[in-house]
């Protein structure tokens, strides 16, 4: 098997697992999350947290975006804009902090407007960057919907030397040991499930 019909199985097999969680293993897996998540130095040092709005089954986030913003962290959300006909990801600011204000885009995901402008790579210094997918590995490396948006956003802030905290969230069966994995794929440095939290030092690109 190729590798991208693997990741494609992968997707599906992962999917399957997230969505057979009942509510109650859901709500006590991300009230564990939680709690590791505002443990963190990064956490509590960060004044910018990058966060998404959860969708397909996801950790629910939106208690994330709220502490942060009760905390006074400018939160950022990630929005997907055409540049010289490519697609890439920036991050737009909440409107006030206002989780209401946000409008439906593209993949129907709720996201800040045009109006606030995106954030700049100073600005993004020392941000807590909390990155989605279906699946972690052990390393860091992560299983994604197919985009490619996070891996060349977080090369852009590695090529120009942005120190950020990458983190990702996922419950413990979306965890494996390895996932499969290209020279591009950028690895998050610490994973949180409800059982454990996951030191990877992915800061650097796949040699």
């Amino acid at each position: 098997m190729n590798q991208q019909l693997e990741k494609i199985t992968l997707r599906r097999h992962y999917a399957d697992l997230r969505g057979k969680l009942t509510q109650a293993e859901r709500t006590a897996a991300e009230g564990a999350i939680y709690e590791s998540l505002f443990s963190l130095p990064a956490w509590r040092e960060a004044s910018v947290v990058c966060g998404y709005m959860s969708v397909r089954g996801e950790l629910n986030t939106r208690p994330i975006l709220e502490r942060a913003t009760a905390e006074g962290k400018t939160v950022a959300l990630p929005v997907t804009v055409t540049d010289a006909s490519e697609w890439k990801m920036i991050f737009r600011p909440l409107p006030e902090g206002d989780l209401h204000r946000l409008v439906p885009a593209r993949f129907g995901i709720p996201e800040p407007d045009e109006t606030c402008p995106a954030l700049t790579d100073p600005d993004l210094s020392h941000a807590l960057i909390l990155v989605p997918a279906l699946a972690f590995d052990h390393e860091g490396y992560r299983l994604g919907y197919g985009g490619g948006y996070y891996d060349r956003f977080l090369r852009g802030l590695l090529e120009v030397e942005i120190p950020v905290t990458t983190v990702g969230l996922a419950f413990s069966a979306c965890v494996a040991r390895v996932l499969p994995r290209r020279p591009h794929d950028i690895p998050v440095q610490i994973i949180l499930d409800e059982r454990r939290i996951i030191s990877t030092h992915g800061d650097q690109p796949n040699p």
